[in-house]
């Protein structure tokens, strides 16, 4: 039994470790083609492609992420409200809030809504593209499948994150604000001085532009090579799926650990 389990743990690992050696090096290659285009093929950049993504990625998801985002910042303030008022500083929930969404929830929720919303959807069509041999077609054709398939959807999500996380920080201080106003008695000129004193520009600028980014590569990179390494038929597809999402959601936290740690380091809190 024990030989086995370790055996189990033993082929995960080894799993889960050329998983992330395989989206490290599509990262790279990925990075290379978007500022050489001609040098991996004929077509150059698709532009165009990359625009049809960047809506399909970024204007089909702003309602979800506006919805989850206001929903976390009322959660975050009735959490924080009870204790803060038993200790009568109930004053500190709208800091609390502020920095919490712009520092940590916003990038990261965003991101997690992205891994289903997106990262699901771009492993299930690019395996279902290698199932049934449309990556073998454009191979035979002279057309390199990671160019031509994986760079406009990295384009897409690298820039489109960033520009929801801005909006989700502001649902996010939007829910907080409702709550306080609306049950913890809390003045809406004193919430929005308090808020605003809290949630500086750089911890929007490093929450959006520094961790979104890198939660886009590490969403696009994950699915984009789930799909293109699908093996068994549609029950491939489904396992690539699945792998796509949890491994791009433990990525999404650890990185946000190690990026928060580094941030703290240089910058301080």
């Amino acid at each position: 039994m024990i030989r086995r389990a370790l055996e189990f743990l033993g082929q995960r690992l080894l799993s889960w470790l050329s998983l992330l050696g395989g989206a490290w090096g599509l990262v790279w290659r990925t990075g290379y083609w978007a500022l050489f285009p001609q040098s991996s093929g004929p077509g150059g950049l698709r532009r165009q492609s990359a625009a049809e993504q960047m809506v399909r990625v970024g204007i089909r998801a702003v309602p979800i992420v506006c919805l989850v985002n206001v929903i976390v910042g009322m959660i975050l303030a009735v959490s924080m409200g009870g204790p803060m008022a038993d200790m009568g500083y109930i004053t500190a929930v709208p800091k609390i809030v502020a920095v919490a969404v712009t520092r940590h929830f916003a990038p990261m929720i965003t991101a997690i809504i992205m891994c289903g919303f997106v990262g699901a959807a771009m492993a299930a069509e690019l395996g279902t593209m290698t199932v049934s041999e449309e990556v073998l077609a454009l191979q035979v054709s002279g057309l390199n499948p990671g160019r031509f398939l994986v760079v406009p959807r990295m384009l897409a999500v690298v820039a489109m994150i960033p520009c929801l996380t801005v909006l989700a920080n502001f649902m996010g201080m939007f829910g907080g604000y409702l709550v306080g106003t609306q049950m913890l008695g809390i003045g809406s000129e004193q919430y929005q001085v308090l808020n605003m004193q809290s949630a500086s520009a750089w911890d929007v600028f490093r929450g959006s532009f520094l961790k979104g980014p890198v939660f886009g590569m590490i969403i696009t990179a994950v699915a984009c090579h789930e799909g293109l390494n699908v093996k068994g038929g549609a029950d491939g597809v489904g396992r690539a799926t699945t792998r796509a999402v949890v491994f791009s959601m433990v990525a999404i936290f650890v990185a946000d650990l190690l990026m928060t740690l580094l941030f703290n380091s240089i910058w301080g809190k």
